[in-house]
């Protein structure tokens, strides 16, 4: 794999009994880039994330994430990876503190360096008077940089966010993504999945998935003047009408 890519896929393909839920998508994914993939219910992209985070074998095609096979080598994908769900993957019935020590030690760091992380990361969110606050007790805001520091505790080199910001405010969305932005910053590869088009604007690159297949992937200003429009969901909306499936 080339050392600018940290994903790439060639003809990835995930076949259910006669259903082609993702069809041979090729694409790449440039180190430290914030990476948009867009579609409807239903369009493959729950799919192919899966595939790429080694949670699901690939039916043909390949690909491959921080210079691993998915196919072949899902264990060690993991290792490489960072992941947040919609659900936030977060322990309610253990403290702020207890939650980043499990996950560091599950990602195998020392305890002095879950120690001085868990100090930083706090310091970095201002919630260090939290740190012994029940995580079930913490507004949804909280959980939410919580769960995404959770995710990148362990310094991924590609962090997968599988709509992450489902039933926030757009205020809190919106300081979400600075945090995004800093992970960026600082050479974490972001793979988003979102519904919102004013988020998929954030973003470096979009690809937007429709019935299995790639229909559209560039800049969202290169998309919009493309489809001779101002507005990124006016794009995504052309495409998705198109869809054959329910």
């Amino acid at each position: 794999m080339d050392d600018k890519y940290v994903i790439t896929t060639d003809g990835l393909t995930k076949v259910f009994g006669r259903f082609v839920a993702v069809d041979h998508i090729t694409f790449s994914v440039r180190r430290g880039e914030i990476f948009g993939f867009l579609g409807a219910n239903g369009a493959g992209k729950t799919t192919a994330m899966r595939m790429l985070t080694g949670l699901s074998r690939p039916s043909g095609g390949r690909a491959e994430v921080a210079g691993c096979d998915v196919g072949r080598q899902p264990e060690q994908v993991k290792r490489h990876i960072g992941y947040m769900s919609q659900k936030f993957s977060l322990y309610d019935d253990l403290t702020v503190a207890e939650n980043l020590r499990l996950f560091g030690g599950v990602y195998g760091m020392d305890r002095r360096t879950i120690r001085r992380k868990t100090d930083e990361c706090l310091g970095e969110l201002a919630l260090e008077g939290e740190r012994d606050a029940l995580v079930g007790a913490l507004p949804l805001g909280w959980k939410q940089k919580l769960a995404f520091t959770v995710a990148t505790f362990h310094e991924p080199e590609i962090v997968f966010l599988d709509e992450p910001t489902g039933g926030v405010d757009p205020v809190t969305r919106r300081k979400f993504w600075e945090q995004i932005y800093r992970a960026a910053d600082r050479g974490t590869t972001v793979f988003v999945t979102t519904h919102y088009m004013d988020e998929a604007e954030y973003c470096d690159r979009v690809s937007i998935m429709v019935d299995g297949e790639i229909k559209a992937l560039d800049t969202p200003a290169t998309l919009k003047r493309s489809y001779g429009t101002e507005s990124l969901y006016d794009v995504f909306f052309s495409l998705a009408r198109s869809a054959k499936r329910n």
